[in-house]
């Protein structure tokens, strides 16, 4: 059973998603976040030797582009690009923006690109075919009539896609071609700072996924043989005691929270989140075995040590060994996606002599890496023992924001 707690502490919007009662994910709701949001700037510096420029969305507030994405002529200070945030800023880092724009829905995200790609999490050849197919079809008929005629389209076929109906998938494609292409045609028009597209509120993008995930689970055998599409995820029980959550919901016509008003203890106490937040701001995590973590996020990179704690005394057989180190593997899968940790990330397990033992590792840290949304590549082991992983910077960490 999942629960999302939907709830304010000091004053941020957070939500923390259960699963069977433990934490598995906080996110952080920032009122003044702009990822996602599209604007037309004004290009105020080029800076050669790091092949980049800096674009002002709004006065006083500079972003890195990567002039390597620039395809037209000379760029000039002062020119217009319409851009999109791709990367909030994080510690002394600016915001990152893009031109290539893109519009991203429950299934598919669809981009300035001929390409259509299918998520390598679908392995299944004749479904990724399928899809393919689909998307393909809606981007052709599209283009029959768009704005923007010199503008070409591509899309990405999300995980989630897999198993949704042909119409279903067609329409979400279609509906964010019209948004993008009206976008991208009012752009060409608008003035220096202007904001062509506003991304609805994060808070109610996850309620949204999160209600149309319960109401397509199936709930009996008919179901399952239907031609309706069933949603793999388990169902999620959506809480909050923030009363302007259901009112924004309602304007939004999106399926409402379950409203907590108990007058005797409040949710915050009630699911114990103080504490998981203290416990996800912790250096030390420990594991069932007796073993424990430590994390240290640093500026180049985040580094976590596996000890062997109070889980091995005197000299043991490396299967031992191999145990706790899978088990910390799947931990520090957790812990990433908890603490939001992103970039580098170097993590010292306890030194196995076994070469086969070390393979083993490293596929159940591969594995436990597969089920995070927020793409996490294990890079390899280096000869000194130490395991290379790299988790995509989107936004900024845990414990930055706390």
């Amino acid at each position: 059973m999942k629960k999302y707690i939907l709830t304010k502490i000091n004053n941020l919007m957070m939500g923390f998603l259960l699963e069977d009662g433990k934490p598995s994910e906080i996110r952080c709701y920032e009122e003044d976040s702009i990822l996602g949001n599209i604007f037309v700037g004004r290009v105020s510096n080029i800076v050669k030797n790091i092949n980049a420029a800096f674009v002002d969305i709004k006065k006083g507030l500079s972003c890195y582009y990567p002039l390597e994405e620039y395809t037209g002529k000379g760029l000039k200070i002062g020119d217009l690009l319409t851009v999109q945030i791709n990367k909030e800023p994080i510690k002394t880092k600016q915001p990152s923006v893009t031109t290539k724009i893109s519009m991203a829905g429950e299934y598919v995200l669809v981009h300035q690109d001929d390409v259509v790609g299918v998520s390598a999490k679908i392995g299944d050849s004749s479904e990724r075919d399928r899809l393919k197919g689909i998307v393909g079809k809606a981007i052709a008929d599209f283009k029959a009539n768009q704005k923007s005629k010199e503008t070409v389209f591509g899309g990405i076929i999300r995980t989630k896609a897999s198993g949704v109906s042909d119409e279903i998938l067609y329409n979400e494609t279609i509906n964010l071609l019209c948004k993008l292409d009206e976008v991208i045609y009012k752009s060409k028009y608008a003035t220096g700072y202007s904001c062509m597209y506003e991304k609805m509120p994060e808070y109610l993008i996850d309620i949204q996924v999160f209600s149309k995930s319960n109401s397509n689970i199936c709930t009996s055998d008919m179901d399952l043989n239907s031609t309706k599409r069933c949603s793999s995820e388990e169902f999620v029980e959506i809480i909050s005691d923030i009363e302007e959550v259901i009112e924004k919901c309602r304007e939004y016509n999106i399926s409402e929270p379950k409203l907590y008003n108990d007058p005797m203890i409040s949710l915050r106490s009630f699911y114990g989140l103080d504490t998981i937040i203290e416990k996800a701001l912790n250096k030390k995590v420990y594991l069932k075995s007796g073993a424990y973590l430590i994390i240290e996020p640093t500026e180049a990179m985040t580094v976590i040590d596996v000890n062997s704690g109070k889980a091995i005394k005197g000299n043991v057989k490396e299967d031992k060994v191999l145990a706790i180190n899978e088990e910390a593997a799947r931990e520090i899968a957790i812990q990433l996606r908890l603490r939001n940790l992103s970039g580098i990330i170097i993590v010292d397990f306890i030194s196995m002599k076994n070469s086969h033992n070390n393979e083993i590792l490293m596929n159940t840290l591969k594995e436990a890496v597969y089920k995070d949304s927020v793409s996490t590549i294990v890079v390899d082991m280096t000869r000194l023992g130490l395991v290379e992983m790299t988790r995509k910077r989107m936004k900024r960490p845990l414990y930055e924001i706390l």
